[in-house]
């Protein structure tokens, strides 16, 4: 069976466009999804709300509510990963899933998926990274990915090394952490160098957009 998609640019509202891609064979993306959205959310963190079921931006937005009440918000850090679906590395990926799927006909299919090629107008391209914004797997591809080098991170590596509570909400590739300080724990240095500490692709600090970084956690 052949994978495509035909992908249409749609004006995003910094003004870039943001391409999206229409399914022509939905139905097997879908079929995919449902079987690893069974597995993974059963993994995901109480953080992570965007494209899961039963929850919504509306729900992200509550939780950043009761955040900086709880956490007594000192600081906010909002951002972004830069063009995330677009850069994801495949390879990497398929590592993170081989940790929970042993099937090996489910990870050729979930590759295959992946590997589509895109018609944009009239231009035809294969490309070699990414999720191919717009499919059926793709935010579920991208919650598994950011589950791992952002999620779990985060909650093992950053909270230990900070100086009062702190808390991520993400909603697919963006996310606020609420912190309640700014200085770091007794024997670390500042709450920047927590995040210096990702070294792994698509997770280092600078492909983030963050607003202010350094005047926030210095």
């Amino acid at each position: 069976m052949g994978f495509g998609h035909l992908r249409v640019s749609l004006p995003a509202a910094c003004g870039t466009a943001t391409a999206c891609s229409c399914r022509a064979t939905g139905l097997v993306q879908d079929a995919v999804r449902e079987v690893l959205e069974a597995v993974y959310e059963q993994d995901f963190l109480p953080c992570s709300f965007g494209f899961r079921p039963k929850r919504s931006a509306h729900d992200a937005l509550r939780a950043l509510d009761r955040a900086v009440y709880q956490c007594r918000a000192e600081w906010i850090l909002e951002a972004d990963v830069v063009s995330f679906f677009d850069s994801v590395d495949r390879k990497t990926l398929t590592e993170m899933l081989r940790v929970r799927i042993a099937d090996g006909s489910l990870l050729r299919l979930v590759g295959k998926c992946l590997h589509v090629g895109i018609l944009d107008g009239t231009e035809y391209s294969e490309p070699g990274e990414g999720t191919t914004q717009g499919s059926a797997l793709s935010p579920l591809l991208g919650n598994v990915y950011l589950h791992y080098v952002l999620d779990t991170w985060f909650h093992r590596e950053v909270l230990p090394r900070l100086r009062g509570r702190a808390e991520l909400i993400r909603y697919c590739d963006d996310f606020v952490v609420v912190f309640e300080r700014r200085d770091p724990a007794p024997g670390q240095n500042t709450a920047d160098s927590v995040w210096a500490t990702k070294r792994d692709g698509q997770s280092r600090p600078q492909i983030l957009r963050l607003p202010g970084l350094h005047h926030l956690l210095v």
